[in-house]
């Protein structure tokens, strides 16, 4: 038996469960991704690699429970309404968020020597003809709002709120990918320019810039059908989002009128992790980050160029205390058989 024991150690010693995590292509998303796969790959033994994919598609493979994605790192709500009431609280109910999500403010923003040399501090301002002619680009042509990466559920919200706050008229609503976003506000800012972008926080440009968001209605309820159980809801309420991924006429039947709720961010398991790598999952359960902390890993990418996976095992080191707390929950899990 001891012989037999010897030979079946090593084997089941170097078996490692496979974990696929979708990648997301915003910084913040990126700096999860690495900090979970490093954990997993080196504290909980698992053999991480990563797909990159668009939200939509890395929702709906995550959600087959195959091992095509296992892991989502950065779902925001209420963007993500409808996967999430497809997914998560309804329908195939087969993704797991964690217990703590962190809270991330979202709107249009402008810089603030636009807002202190023009006054324009609402999202009505964008009305005025003067006030979109300060935000065309310098070659001419219609103003531009930029809402956002093709995909996003924020891109989409973006194009009904031009639509339904009265200023689709005056702007052409151009999706950009965040580095492009972002190197347009750098050559707005080196020129003293106008821009105006959908932006989120935590994210490195909020310490680099001084941005300002504009002022919207606060958000009253969400009036669309696939909310009826959530304690926002109400029948009349300023936010009807309906997807484009469930019907073509999604922008004349949307109707936003409000701000974003103050958004929560979670990580997604696939449920079929509970049963394939049982420790993982109370593992991804568990972790809570702080944004202030996210802020300043996404700064360490984006500004000082460090490569997201030295970031994230410099950040691991130095916080040693809070990925701890996240790894006790991730104890081994005995059979009553045993």
């Amino acid at each position: 038996m001891a012989v037999l024991a010897a030979l079946i150690l090593p084997t089941s010693v170097l078996a490692k469960e496979k974990i696929v995590i979708g990648e997301q292509n915003w910084t913040g998303a990126i700096a999860i991704q690495h900090i979970l796969g490093e954990l997993i790959q080196n504290r909980l033994d698992g053999d991480v690699s990563y797909l990159a994919g668009d939200v939509p598609v890395l929702f709906s493979a995550a959600a087959k429970g195959d091992g095509t994605v296992d892991v989502l790192t950065d779902i925001w709500l209420p963007n993500q309404s409808a996967a999430w009431a497809k997914y998560v609280t309804g329908g195939t109910r087969s993704l797991v968020p964690n217990t703590h999500p962190y809270a991330g403010e979202q709107g249009f923003y402008i810089p603030g020597y636009l807002q202190d040399k023009y006054g324009i501090t609402s999202i009505y301002d964008l009305k005025k003809p003067e006030v979109a002619k300060l935000f065309e680009p310098l070659g001419g042509g219609k103003a531009q709002l930029l809402v956002g990466p093709a995909g996003w559920e924020s891109t989409y919200i973006g194009q009904i709120k031009a639509k339904d706050y009265g200023f689709a008229d005056k702007f052409e609503s151009v999706s950009t990918e965040a580095s492009v976003t972002y190197a347009k506000l750098a050559a707005a800012y080196k020129a003293q320019r106008g821009v105006v972008f959908y932006a989120y926080t935590p994210d490195w440009i909020f310490s680099a810039f001084d941005l300002r968001r504009l002022e919207e209605p606060a958000f009253d309820g969400y009036a669309q059908d696939n909310k009826k159980d959530d304690p926002l809801y109400k029948a009349d309420g300023c936010w009807k989002f309906v997807s484009p991924t469930v019907d073509p006429d999604w922008l004349n039947k949307s109707q936003i009128t409000c701000a974003f709720p103050n958004a929560k961010v979670h990580i997604l398991a696939s449920s079929a992790l509970q049963r394939r790598a049982p420790k993982i999952a109370e593992f991804l359960r568990n972790v809570a980050i702080e944004p202030a902390q996210l802020n300043e890993l996404i700064l360490k990418i984006e500004r000082e160029k460090i490569p997201a996976d030295e970031a994230a095992r410099a950040w691991i080191e130095a916080n040693g205390a809070t990925v701890d707390q996240w790894l006790a929950a991730a104890t081994p899990v005995v059979s009553k058989a045993q």
